[in-house]
């Protein structure tokens, strides 16, 4: 058995004949993708939102949407013209296996997005996928439903990296920028800051939805796709079927027009404290990271964390304390227990399942 989602490989499960289980781990699987991709876009939509409703850049009725057409175009734009950039390569088994590995993991990257919203936390969707997929493989390697113990330390770095530099990169690009923008406009009036610090902020949201909808719509494009080859469909990787992006932008948009209000409190307010230009700056580093990443880098990167790692490095070093660290401590601690907890739900799932699949094998 073959343990990469490859286009190569896809045609040796054509000829599969699925049984009724199979069937119905596929439509259980596809509400559950369905449902992680409208809350994924719920989830995220304050990433973008947060600093343009507060400053009062865009209404909260405009910045939903525009996040969802912006949202709906990125996802578009992945299934159009960057095919080659979702990641086929990650190793689940082409199976029932590898369905039962994406069900648990879309059941624990639901309930993590839901609770971290509950918590007002940005959290990281992309972190939530990583650690569920991850714990899943263990686990089916533990109870030898996966030969090879498929995830490897590359495995893990190439998941773990973008979660680790984005935000990094956000957070001192975001530094630098102000002092330049401070020096820039020292001799301007409020008023006049303040107008065109609205439009860079506005425009930065759009970076922001479009580059959510293409880091994340890709992410979810792989899900619908590798679900119907465990299925035993062939889908010809680089021609994604139109209705897979279509499906992914409008859920990814429908999500988006809830709001997510909560984790956009804590993002403008319970954070660091910003005013006008640093909250530009902020969306700025933010948009053009993700929006460029979305073209040029081939692992999936987190927008909570790359956007609140942007707005934390605009609001420091000012000349009196803007952080509030209880909260920045929280938001630290959610982000470094993700991909462990997640990993550790989605595998006991998988072990919890796994007595049926070695029934049916």
């Amino acid at each position: 058995m073959h343990w990469r989602t490859s286009p190569q490989k896809s045609a040796e499960y054509s000829s599969r004949n699925p049984d009724p289980v199979a069937e119905l781990l596929l439509v259980a699987g596809f509400v559950l993708a369905v449902a992680f991709t409208v809350v994924n876009g719920f989830h995220d939509a304050s990433n973008a939102n947060a600093l343009p409703v507060r400053f009062n850049a865009l209404t909260p009725r405009v910045a939903v949407g525009m996040g969802a057409v912006f949202n709906l175009l990125g996802a578009l734009t992945v299934g159009l013209v960057l095919t080659q950039l979702i990641p086929f390569d990650i190793p689940v088994p082409i199976s029932t296996v590898g369905t039962v590995v994406i069900i648990c993991t879309l059941i624990t990257a639901i309930a993590w997005n839901l609770l971290t919203w509950w918590w007002a936390m940005p959290s990281s969707s992309t972190a939530a996928m990583s650690g569920g997929i991850i714990g899943s493989l263990v686990g089916a390697y533990a109870v030898g439903l996966a030969p090879d113990l498929v995830v490897h330390g590359d495995t893990v770095w190439r998941l773990a990296l973008p979660i680790i530099v984005a935000p990094a990169i956000a957070f001192i690009l975001a530094q630098l920028l102000v002092f330049l923008a401070v020096y820039l406009f020292r001799h301007e009036a409020p008023g006049v800051v303040k107008r065109r610090s609205a439009l860079v902020q506005a425009t930065g949201a759009a970076a922001i939805h479009f580059g959510h909808g293409i880091q994340h719509g890709r992410r979810a494009i792989w899900v619908f796709v590798v679900l119907l080859m465990c299925y035993g469909m062939v889908i010809p990787i680089s021609h994604v079927p139109l209705w897979i992006p279509l499906l992914v932008g409008l859920c990814l948009g429908a999500g988006t027009l809830l709001g997510g209000w909560r984790i956009a409190y804590t993002l403008s307010a319970r954070v660091v404290n910003l005013d006008p230009l640093r909250g530009a700056v902020a969306q700025t580093v933010a948009g053009s990271l993700l929006f460029i990443g979305g073209f040029l880098v081939p692992f999936p990167m987190s927008t909570s964390q790359t956007s609140t790692a942007a707005i934390l490095g605009a609001g420091t070093l000012q000349r009196f304390r803007t952080v509030y660290h209880r909260t920045l401590v929280q938001v630290l601690v959610t982000w470094a227990v993700t991909v462990p907890v997640c990993a550790l739900i989605a595998g006991t799932l998988f072990l919890a399942a796994s007595p049926l699949l070695q029934i049916g094998s």
